[in-house]
């Protein structure tokens, strides 16, 4: 599954369908006939997602606050030192969110991920080579149970259209998340209107996916629209919008801890 893990892959997006309904995120298609990957003089621009996009930068320093704090919670409550602390990704892409879990002491032998794209499993082998890294489907993981003490996605569930592929995958993260594990969820909770081919995923749709799991929400990221307009003329103000304006947030970040024993 080629799922763009960072925060704006589903807005301003077209979508390649592949098999249970999931559709894979690919960039604005070319006009005129000039590359997507140039610029009128024939130069590489920074693509939306590139954290050289002052964007993508912003949203990307602002999923990573928060991440430092999960897993610094998370080890202080396990008795766990983060470099011991294993994580498995859904839909990893090309390893970005495995190289951002290293940033914050996870150990990239403690590091796993799957995608359905050999191409991006490949890239993410390169980035990251200690990590175990397969190509595969989400809702047939090749891990046992509990193999993991965090297992995390990131924009996977807003591709996949499919009612019971959603609900294989589920059951298939919380079945491989150790018993006093965490799953680890980012995503839009909101329809993007210009494209059919993604569909947020709400609070209501989240607890039923993983009942009888518990959820704690946060609502987070500035709307990706409004980010890459503002964050070029004012890092301050789009900060102060994400931070004072819960409304244009689009995003949830949502930590899903297994019942008690």
């Amino acid at each position: 599954m080629s799922l763009r893990q960072d925060s704006v892959a589903a807005f301003g997006a077209k979508a390649s369908k592949t098999e249970h309904g999931i559709y894979r995120k690919l960039g604005n298609a070319p006009m005129g006939g000039q590359s997507e990957t140039e610029d009128s003089n024939g130069m590489e621009p920074p693509s939306m997602y590139s954290p050289i996009n002052p964007s993508a930068f912003f949203m990307m320093q602002r999923r990573q606050r928060l991440l430092r704090n999960t897993l610094r919670r998370f080890s202080d409550a396990r008795e766990k030192k983060i470099p011991d602390i294993s994580i498995l990704e859904i839909g990893c892409g090309g390893g970005q969110w495995m190289v951002e879990f290293q940033m914050f002491g996870v150990q990239a032998r403690n590091c796993a991920g799957i995608d359905i794209d050999e191409t991006r499993t490949d890239t993410a082998r390169q980035r990251v080579p200690q990590a175990d890294v397969k190509t595969g489907d989400a809702a047939e993981l090749p891990w046992k149970d509990a193999s993991f003490d965090i297992v995390f996605q990131s924009t996977v569930f807003t591709s996949v259209l499919d009612a019971e592929t959603k609900k294989r995958i589920a059951a298939e993260m919380r079945r491989v998340c150790s018993p006093d594990g965490l799953i680890l969820w980012y995503d839009f909770a909101f329809d993007n209107p210009k494209n059919p081919n993604v569909k947020g995923v709400g609070k209501r749709e989240i607890r039923d996916l993983f009942a009888p799991w518990k959820c704690e929400f946060k609502k987070i990221t500035l709307a990706p629209p409004i980010a890459r307009k503002l964050t070029p003329m004012s890092w301050f103000l789009a900060e102060t919008l994400e931070t004072f304006c819960p409304p244009l947030r689009t995003h949830l970040w949502t930590e899903i801890h297994p019942p008690p024993r």
